[in-house]
Formats: structure tokens, sequence, C-alpha cells
């Protein structure tokens, strides 16, 4: 059960309309616990799209993917799975990743988790970045830092507000795709 109330969408846009015009919010119980702190979350929703669009989609996926990954997120796992495949991560690569497979992951794949393991653990080295740097732009590298450290921030507020997937079961760290 959750720790926070789990407001619906309406009751936070009725909170700070204004905040909210252009966006859709859905029945995520991640949204609805935020929206308890409604201008936090239009805040954090700016700041996430600002990340989405300064990343191609299979990389912010794989990030996040690992990012859940690391952190034992399984709600973030959930949700980012089905995202994941369609922005083209392939369901062998999505196993992989939950299966904790890491040294089977080769090229930009690789590249990429070993470098969100890295940052997840506060361990990232020179090798890291250069790595990255070899598939990505700085611009792409530094979104990417950022991005890992925003989704380990909401698996802690995810952790810490106790919330539960919204009424599935669990898809499993290596799922049938």
């Amino acid at each position: 059960m959750a720790r926070v109330p789990l407001p619906d969408a309406s009751e936070i846009v009725a909170e700070a309309p204004h905040l909210f015009d252009d966006l859709d919010l859905d029945d995520l119980h991640a949204a609805r616990a935020m929206g308890n702190a409604p201008h936090a979350l239009a805040g954090l929703f700016e700041y996430m799209a600002g990340l989405y669009t300064s990343l191609p989609a299979e990389l912010r996926e794989l990030a996040i993917l690992a990012t859940a990954r690391v952190h034992d997120s399984e709600y973030e796992w959930h949700q980012h799975v089905e995202v994941a495949v369609e922005a083209g991560l392939s369901a062998e690569t999505v196993r992989l990743i939950g299966g904790e497979n890491w040294a089977d992951l080769t090229g930009v794949t690789a590249a990429v988790c070993d470098f969100v393991r890295a940052q997840c653990e506060g361990e990232v080295t020179d090798e890291h970045v250069e790595a990255v740097n070899e598939y990505y732009t700085t611009e792409e590298t530094v979104a990417l830092s950022m991005l890992v450290g925003h989704y380990t921030g909401v698996a802690g507020v995810i952790d810490s507000m106790a919330l539960p997937l919204e009424d599935e079961e669990f898809i499993g760290w290596t799922p049938a795709l």
C-alpha cells in the first residue's frame, strides 16, 4: 500500500491548472503520488521533456531499463519494457539486462549499460565516458548521465513512497516478449 495518497489526475490538475494545461496525466501511481506536490511535479515533467528530446528514444529506454535493473525498481522496469521494445530494443537485450547478464552485452549496448551501472554505483571513470562517447556526442553523453540521475531519483521516490504497480502483475525481469 502506498505511503501517500494517490490523487486522481483531475484533483492534481484542479490544484494547479495553469501548470498542467497541455499535460495528459494518466493513471500511473508514480505521477499520482508526485501529484501531492503539483508544482514540483510540473517542474519534473518539464525537466523530463528536455531530457527526452535530448536523446534518441532507443538510448533513453536502454538507460532507463539499466537504471531500473541496477536499483531493482520493478515499477520503473515494468513501465518501460514495452516502451523500450517499441523504441527499438530487442527482446533479447531486454532479457539480458533484466537477467543481469551484463557480460553478454556488446557494442553500444555494453558501453551504455556499463556507464549506467557505474553511475548508479558512483564509480564512473574516464573509460566509461570515453566508451559512450565513441557512439554519442558529448551533449548526448551528458544528457544520458542526467537521465540516469533522474531515474535513480524516481526509483528512490517509488521505493520511499512504497508505490505499487497499477493493478497489474509484474512483467518479470526476463519477460517473454
